[in-house]
């Protein structure tokens, strides 16, 4: 009897290699000939039949010499390519190419291919800290029409009817949780078009996640996987506001974030004619994840984290405010900018049910960072139990104050980081002179994430115009001050 053939493949990734590099079979064939030819001395006899049969799983596992071949001119691993390793029979089974399959790797080799490749990975992450505010410039323009107004320039953009008209007390915003959520979003960053961010983990393989490779190459301080809240949806149109959101690894966000901020480093940081680095031109040449990504404002595409981002401004007759100077030695992302002070992730601080229950607030995450940044305060990092807000200082002040109207807090809008696409849910907390002194008096001047400045900023129109001048302030930092200067009037007035 006949032996049954194994059905056959078609080879969706080696296809969407050639087209995305605009090749005909017939163009690849000769590509690889003359790579061959140039690079190893070897004359194969590629042709556009050979490329078919590839393409159409005739062959499913070519000879390694092609593989190696077709490897070095896409410029990826060869698990990239598609192919399918045959199933081993026996132990010692030949394949049907006639290769034996390695059992393991030689051991005590290092391919310079991975070593390179992760060193190229480092250095754009390195310069990617440096440059990362005029790359979000620079990202900005690839969305002209979501820009937020009076923060043109600063590297942010918004959704339509993202920001509501006037500043929403916090305690009108409404909040929803849906933690039986089981959409999956469409993008998670392990897409083919993630490939060119994601370095080479062996000669074989690339890492299967960006934040795979931050872990093993570029560990920050901190970082750790843990449970946030995700923005699922914005709804402005009811008399209140609300938010609603699901749950996420604070991981997804980098798998996605980090990486879209990755690629336009490698494509948009450019060398002058006297070899300094530079950021270039928009463009959307070569950012295949972006593209990939889509529509920013989808929030079903990928994992939104929300982040909360509050402007502090310590009112009286000359009101001032506070940034933080977060260190890119000690974060995973928004090193070496000036940034809202207090800002965290929207997470619980701690993963019992009760605590993720009682932590889905607004004023609850702001009340923990408060905490951590301005008091030096341990991180509320969810390994512990429930925090007992109300006998709890500062805590318990905080809500006494709130409740007398001496701190007041204001919901401004979600934006993102055009570079990266993460979010900021913004607000304002506007804090009577006596009641911040009284809270905040000995407040640390260095913490877990970087340094705070030890003076006060005015929150004046001349102070924000410098901040935006010299370049350092985070995009979100620029969205919530220009979003605040223009409420002043109602977010200072306590009548």
């Amino acid at each position: 009897m006949a032996r049954a053939s194994a059905p056959r493949t078609q080879n969706s990734a080696l296809i969407g290699l050639r087209e995305d590099a605009g090749l005909s079979q017939d163009d690849l064939a000769e590509a690889l000939n003359a790579l061959a030819a140039k690079r190893h001395g070897k004359y194969p006899n590629v042709t556009k039949k050979t490329v078919g049969r590839w393409e159409r799983g005739e062959v499913a596992w070519p000879q390694p010499f092609y593989r190696r071949l077709l490897a070095e001119f896409f410029d990826c691993a060869s698990d990239e390519l598609g192919f399918q390793r045959p199933r081993r029979t026996t132990d010692n089974a030949p394949t049907s190419d006639g290769e034996l399959l390695p059992l393991v790797a030689s051991p005590g080799t290092v391919d310079p291919r991975v070593d390179k490749d992760q060193q190229e990975w480092k250095d754009t992450r390195a310069v990617l800290g440096t440059f990362r505010r005029g790359l979000a410039v620079v990202a900005e323009r690839l969305y002209p029409d979501s820009t937020v107004p009076g923060s043109e320039g600063s590297g942010v953009i918004a959704g339509t009817d993202w920001l509501p008209s006037v500043p929403v007390p916090l305690s009108e915003l409404g909040l929803e949780l849906d933690t039986d959520d089981s959409a999956v979003p469409a993008v998670d960053g392990s897409e083919r078009q993630s490939a060119g961010v994601r370095p080479l983990a062996s000669a074989e393989q690339r890492y299967h996640r960006y934040s795979h490779a931050v872990r093993d190459l570029a560990a920050p301080r901190l970082f750790e996987n843990r449970l946030c809240f995700r923005l699922t949806a914005l709804d402005l149109s009811q008399p209140n506001p609300r938010l609603r959101f699901g749950t996420m690894g604070f991981f997804d966000s980098i798998d996605t974030n980090e990486a879209l901020g990755h690629e336009m480093a490698a494509h948009h940081l450019v060398r002058d004619r006297h070899g300094d680095l530079g950021v270039g031109r928009a463009s959307w040449r070569r950012l295949a994840f972006r593209k990939h990504v889509g529509d920013p404002f989808d929030l079903s595409r990928r994992p939104l984290l929300g982040a909360i981002g509050t402007l502090t401004i310590r009112a009286g007759e000359s009101p001032s405010m506070v940034l933080h100077q977060r260190d890119g030695g000690r974060v995973a992302g928004g090193g070496g900018m000036a940034h809202l002070l207090p800002a965290g992730i929207f997470q619980p601080s701690s993963v019992i049910p009760d605590a993720v229950r009682n932590d889905f607030s607004i004023w609850r995450n702001t009340q923990r960072e408060f905490a951590e940044e301005l008091l030096g305060h341990v991180e509320y990092d969810g390994s512990g139990r429930p925090i007992d807000y109300a006998n709890r200082e500062p805590f318990a002040g905080m809500d006494r104050a709130r409740g007398e109207g001496r701190i007041r807090v204001y919901y401004l809008g979600v934006t993102l980081d055009a570079l990266t696409l993460s979010g900021d849910i913004l607000t304002v907390a506007v804090i009577e002179p006596d009641t911040y002194d009284e809270l905040f008096g000995a407040a640390v001047t260095t913490n877990d994430e970087g340094r705070i400045p030890a003076r006060h900023l005015p929150f004046e129109a001349n102070t924000i115009s410098r901040l935006h001048e010299l370049g350092q302030l985070s995009p979100g930092a620029s969205a919530a001050m220009n979003l605040a200067w223009q409420h002043r009037r109602a977010l200072l007035d306590r009548n």
